[in-house]
């Protein structure tokens, strides 16, 4: 059954491409305004024609999430153009340093962190007292959250950051009807799982033909990579839950125990 988001609104960060940009299409095709935001001003032009294309209102806004002056500044014309919010998708992530500790690049490595943590707790922050009761705010964390993995320390130890306080917001929040889950998508068609040049990336449905011969190395043989849109259907289903639904609680679309 279709969702009806009519009268809702929906913010999501990284919405420029892959996910995010599938996450903000499809709850607006279920009928929200959504204000979106990412750091490539092109690609926002096209998630903001297609989202207006579903009649829906949409602010979209070039914003590093490593920069708090400018995720305070988004964060203030989103509730200056909608006066409340719904649903948060904190979807943008920074996967800048796959090194070992001992030889990782120092500034990415706090990056990463900054773009992982800092980046949904100032929205979350910035945006708290104007989300409505019964609202949703869906943090996407990973598998490498609940790993130590012996390299890209960064992504681990941000991840598992960005989780905790999923858990710690669920506590705190359940007196104002607002739930707060993780979602962990596994592998998804995007550019940044296949690290593929921005520039020359291949479409969700080449990269899932390309996987169907091969999976990455890493992956089980029963695992799957899918397409964004089956996040997007994932996000949507758990912001059309009811009042009293799953609160710190993690999601996954993997197919292998995490």
């Amino acid at each position: 059954m279709e969702s009806n988001m009519s009268g809702k609104v929906a913010v999501v960060t990284g919405a420029g491409r892959g996910i995010g940009r599938a996450i903000a299409e499809r709850l607006a095709r279920s009928g929200a305004d959504v204000a979106i935001c990412a750091r490539t001003d092109e690609e926002l032009d096209d998630a903001r024609a297609a989202i207006e294309d579903f009649g829906r209102n949409c602010l979209a806004a070039s914003v590093d999430l490593a920069d708090p002056i400018s995720t305070k500044s988004f964060c203030d014309k989103v509730l200056a153009s909608f006066g409340e919010l719904h649903f948060l998708v904190n979807n943008a992530g920074a996967y800048l340093e796959r090194g070992t500790v001992a030889e990782s690049d120092t500034e990415l490595w706090w990056k990463t962190v900054e773009v992982n943590v800092r980046g949904p707790y100032m929205m979350i922050r910035h945006l708290l007292d104007g989300i409505a009761e019964g609202g949703k705010i869906i943090n996407f964390s990973s598998g490498k959250a609940l790993t130590a993995g012996a390299n890209s320390a960064s992504y681990h130890v941000s991840k598992a950051g960005l989780h905790i306080l999923t858990e710690v917001l669920a506590n705190e929040l359940w007196q104002r009807d607002i739930d707060v889950n993780n979602i962990v998508p596994g592998p998804v068609a995007t550019s940044t799982f296949s690290r593929e040049d921005p520039a020359s990336r291949s479409t969700p449905e080449e990269l899932l033909e390309k996987y169907k011969q091969e999976l990455p190395t890493g992956l089980p043989k029963w695992e799957r990579v899918k397409h964004p849109d089956e996040v997007a259907d994932l996000v949507l289903w758990l912001a059309a839950m009811p009042k009293g639904g799953p609160t710190g609680q993690t999601f996954s679309l993997a197919r292998r125990p995490l």
